[in-house]
């Protein structure tokens, strides 16, 4: 395969290496060359600092993909003219003999790498999914993953920019609008971060791109290779009765489009993989509905860490919602993401560092917006606001760490507020709501 021959020259480099990043990805990382008999040391900017006279003594640096390309570490490691690669390379080079599927996109790449584990695993086919959906590949090659015959690996721009010799046998991008400005410089610097993926497919008819894709790269007068597949969502229309409510959403629609391509390229019959689907359940703090409390049915979408996934999951309900939204910005512009979000909205209650400038953007449109210094706050505002039976929805449009560790923690967080408040309500017998502080 292409990307053996890049690979073949990582695995050579003898000698101890250096791992800046002390997170999954970096502890991956060095439990992968440890298990390999390779010495490997962490560096951090918390814990142990990477400097010069450190650089010195490493034959090759891997880096975490939360490290920018223009960071100063990695400046001194091309100053040394010390090799530097990404823990996605790291991993590949332990497995060479894989078949990967890269799946990348802002939205959906969690869901769609899952769906695709899902059927394969129920199809018998020999199958794993890594990558940023939680297990790093270099923790799966440490382990008995090393003998799968498939990966689907979930794969962020920032591991897509920083790879040197990532070249999958099959790329699924699903999506694009703008996002992670914190990181990337502008949004063309984030697509072309996803193209790069793309691009360097070994096989470029096995690239699946979404529409929006193709539409961005058109503004941006990008030419894309002709031999990439155009892959339009599916409708409600095109899916058997017996699929799950969830499936029918706007994003889910998308997702499934591409799994099923992906099926037929593999021999799996349309019908065989709807049945194949059952019992698929959607990631934790993905779009679904946690309870109803006296009528208001509370929804959590806490993995929304984007404008383009929350304004998705308000679209997908057929009345305007409440919404629960805000957080920790990265640098997108909240004009034009209000403006669109608007319509959709009974009312907004808002929590993060983004809470004041949403509040005023969309009380300019006509939004009852209130801004809350906790989660807790807005869950009990948004119950008391609600008449009749609403949808409360929380998909916050924004990144957690404002507040939370990520996104899982912040998604448990209002479960729990939310059943809190449900047990509050059952033991008062829904008192009216100026007395639910007492119980709640």
């Amino acid at each position: 395969m292409k990307r053996n021959l890049h690979n073949d020259s990582l695995a050579s480099l003898d000698g101890p290496v250096a791992i800046l990043g002390d997170g999954i990805s970096g502890r991956a990382a060095q439990k992968l060359l440890h298990a390999k008999g390779r010495v490997a040391d962490l560096f951090d900017e918390k814990n142990r600092i990477f400097t010069e006279s450190h650089a010195q003594h490493y034959s090759f640096i891997v880096q975490s993909p939360g490290f920018r390309p223009d960071h100063a570490w990695l400046k001194l490691a091309v100053d040394q003219n010390i090799p530097v690669f990404s823990e996605v390379d790291l991993g590949l080079s332990y497995s060479d003999h894989l078949e990967v599927v890269a799946i990348t996109g802002t939205n959906g790449k969690t869901s769609l790498t899952s769906i695709l584990g899902h059927i394969t695993k129920r199809l018998n086919m020999d199958s794993i999914v890594l990558g940023n959906i939680g297990v790093p590949i270099s923790d799966g090659v440490a382990g008995d993953s090393v003998r799968k015959k498939i990966i689907f690996h979930e794969t962020s721009s920032f591991q897509s920019l920083t790879s040197r010799s990532f070249y999958p046998d099959a790329v699924l991008w699903t999506n694009f609008s703008s996002d992670h400005l914190d990181y990337h410089r502008s949004d063309r610097e984030y697509f072309m971060a996803k193209l790069k993926l793309a691009d360097n497919c070994a096989h470029p008819e096995n690239v699946m791109i979404g529409s929006s894709v193709w539409a961005v790269a058109r503004k941006f007068g990008i030419k894309l290779n002709p031999k990439f597949q155009v892959i339009e969502a599916l409708t409600c229309r095109d899916l058997p009765g017996n699929v799950a409510s969830f499936h029918k959403s706007i994003p889910q629609l998308e997702n499934l489009a591409f799994a099923v391509h992906w099926a037929k390229q593999q021999g799996i019959a349309k019908a065989e993989f709807f049945e194949a689907l059952q019992g698929y359940q959607p990631h934790p703090h993905r779009l679904h509905k946690v309870t109803t409390i006296n009528g208001v049915s509370f929804w959590n979408d806490s993995k929304s860490t984007n404008f383009a996934s929350a304004l998705a999951a308000c679209k997908t309900f057929s009345n305007p919602v409440i919404w629960i939204g805000g957080g920790k910005s990265k640098g997108e512009e909240t004009e034009k993401f209000c403006a669109h979000l608007h319509p959709f909205l009974q009312s907004a209650f808002l929590i993060g560092e983004t809470a004041e400038e949403l509040a005023a953007k969309l009380a300019l449109r006509g939004i009852k917006a209130e801004v809350f210094d906790n989660l807790k706050g807005a869950v009990l505002r948004a119950y008391k606001f609600a008449k009749g039976y609403v949808d409360v929805l929380f998909s916050p449009g924004f990144a957690s760490f404002d507040m939370f560790s990520n996104y899982i923690e912040r998604g448990n967080s209002y479960e729990s507020l939310v059943f809190d408040l449900k047990s509050a309500c059952q033991v008062t017998t829904k008192l009216p709501v100026n007395n639910l502080h007492a119980s709640y």
